[in-house]
Order: C-alpha cells, then structure tokens, then sequence
C-alpha cells in the first residue's frame, strides 16, 4: 500500500521522506490533541519562550519555516485562543510584537514532554544514538542545501534567545 518502487533511488527516498515526515506529524499532532495542542502552536510557543524580547511575524517565521502570512494567522488564532498577545508599536502601528502568555506557557508545559518524548521514543525504536547523530548531520546537510536552493539560510538562534533554563534537547535549535 504504501511501499512502491519507481527504479530511481534518489526519487524513492524522497517518497519515503516525505511519507516519513507526514506519518510522524499526523501521529504526533494525535498526542497533542489530547492537550488540546498542534504541533504548530507548541513550535510557535517553544520559539516566543526562548526569545527575551517580544518578536514579529516576520522574525518569528524563518524558526517556523513558514511565510510571514501563514504565522500572522496562526498567531491571531492563538491570540483568541489566550495564548499569545500581540501589541502594535507605537512608533508604527503596522508593526507587531507577540509575546506569550500565561496560558500558552501552561500548554507549551503539557506539550513539549510529549513532542520529545514521542520523538525520543521513535527515533531510538529505529536508530542507535550515533545513528542518530548522523541521521541528524544528514537531514541538516540536505535542509541547509534546501536552503540555499531558496536563496536563504538556516538562521541561528540570536543572543536575544535564552537557553539556560530550556530542555538540554533544546541547545542544538
């Protein structure tokens, strides 16, 4: 059903990644139902906490891989939601900032145990941890040359984010 060959190796284990990648997030976004979370909003979370200062849209979406528009709607609906607060500047009304609040650090609390541990859980039923390590090394080599085909770079955590007091699982963002 879902295994099927088409004789080119680099086309079939594109198939299968991508397979790979829907099958883990649809399993994962069912653990975050039960919390009443997505993986989106726990990812949206996981960022503004890390982050000292309030962030827009627009920096917010190159950690999330998405476009700007895509995060302006996924915020206001946390926003409804309690979980976020957005504030216009006001030097330029056009400009946003979003800042978590109490209610989303509580969700992000009752999500992130279960993103890491479900990927924890999967990763090590199928890789040894030095597989790991490399399957890691790889999926970054092939996300950074994604990257670069898009005329962009994978953009590192800035001195404004706070990892001291983050998961250890977290230094490698």
């Amino acid at each position: 059903m879902y295994d099927w060959e088409v004789g080119d190796p680099f086309f079939i284990a594109w198939v299968r990644m991508g397979q790979a990648t829907e099958a883990v997030y649809r399993a994962m976004e069912i653990e975050l139902g039960k919390q009443q979370a997505t993986f989106a909003q726990a990812h949206v979370l996981l960022v503004l906490s890390l982050s000292k200062n309030a962030l827009t849209p627009g920096e917010l979406a190159p950690y999330l891989f998405r476009e700007k528009h895509s995060v302006s709607a996924l915020l206001t609906r946390m926003q409804r939601a309690g979980y976020v607060r957005k504030t216009r500047i006001k030097k330029d009304q056009r400009v946003v900032r979003v800042r978590i609040q109490p209610k989303g650090k509580e969700l992000l609390d009752r999500a992130m145990p279960i993103v890491l541990r479900y990927t924890r859980d999967l990763l090590a039923s199928c890789f040894t941890q030095q597989e790991v390590k490399r399957f890691d090394g790889d999926l970054k080599k092939l996300r950074d040359r994604a990257l670069r085909e898009l005329e962009t770079g994978a953009t590192a955590l800035p001195e404004t984010f706070d990892l001291s007091n983050a998961d250890p699982s977290f230094a490698s963002l």
